[in-house]
Parts: C-alpha cells; structure tokens; sequence
C-alpha cells in the first residue's frame, strides 16, 4: 500500500510538471511605438471632432484622409474606431501597434470640421530636434520602439505639412 501510494504521488508530480525549471514560454511581441503626449493650451470642445496619433510611411504626406485609405498612414486610435485621445488632460500614454518599417512622420492629428475627409491639421509631431522637420521612426518585428513622446501645444502648432 505504502509503494502504491508513492507511486500515485510521483504520477501526480510529473503528470503537474509542464517544463520543470525550463525558460518560460515567451509572450506574444508587440510591434509597433509606445510614448507620452503631452498637451497644453486646449482649444475649445467644439474644435475637437478627433484626436488621433497618425504614423505616415511618407513625408510630407499628400493630405490624412487619403493617406490612410491608401494605406500609407495608420491612426491610433483607429478612424473607425469611437474613441479618440482623452481630451483635456496633461498627457496621455500610448501603445501603438505597426508593421514592422520606417514613418517619416508620427504625429498627433486633430479633425476640426465636418465632414471626415477634410479639416485635419497636425497640433504635435515626434521630433528629437529644434528643426521643424519631423524625427521618422524606424520599427522592427516585434519591438516596441519606447519614447516616440509628442509635444501638442494647440497654440504653438507645428509647421503644416498638408
């Protein structure tokens, strides 16, 4: 009886062992651009219609509508998504996911007018410099490029590039 019974305690341990002190399986990877924008000077509530992060493949980009239905920009939070950027707050974090590439030009883009195709203009870009150039970002597969942070100042804008 006593051997049954460290038999049946030995099946349980090894039948509960998946991988022992082996590594641990690995996460899924994001990839993509994560950061802080910071905001000051906020218009007023009627001005704000979206307000979203947009990577563009090409810089200067042709216009936001048609680059995003071409496939050669992407919107964080996605256009057919509800949500847009918290509105009326210091700052925000985000987690932005992209195919793997390089964006010339990572902006934060505000929507003032209706409709959707047009009334875009560009209140913040990602640059690591006192140019009025954008910094592009280059992203790898399954790397979370970190600190791509964006200064909005709504009465300071950015040079307009569409």
């Amino acid at each position: 009886m006593k051997t049954l019974s460290i038999f049946i305690l030995a099946l349980l341990i090894l039948i509960g062992c998946d991988h022992g002190l082996g590594p641990a399986e690995p996460k899924d990877k994001i990839t993509g651009i994560s950061g802080t924008v910071y905001f000051q000077n906020w218009p007023s509530v009627d001005s704000l219609k979206h307000l979203r992060i947009v990577a563009f493949i090409n810089f200067p980009p042709q216009d936001i509508f048609t680059e995003l239905i071409s496939g050669t920009a992407f919107a964080y939070p996605a256009i057919s998504d509800t949500g847009n950027l918290p509105y009326y707050v210091d700052s925000v974090y985000y987690q932005f996911e992209l195919a793997a590439g390089e964006y010339q030009y990572v902006a934060v883009a505000q929507h003032y007018e209706t409709p959707l195709f047009i009334g875009w203009r560009a209140v913040g870009q990602y640059d690591t410099d006192a140019t009025p150039e954008p910094t592009a970002v280059t992203v790898f597969e399954d790397s979370l490029l970190e600190n791509v942070d964006i200064n909005v100042d709504f009465k300071n804008l950015p040079v307009q590039p569409f």
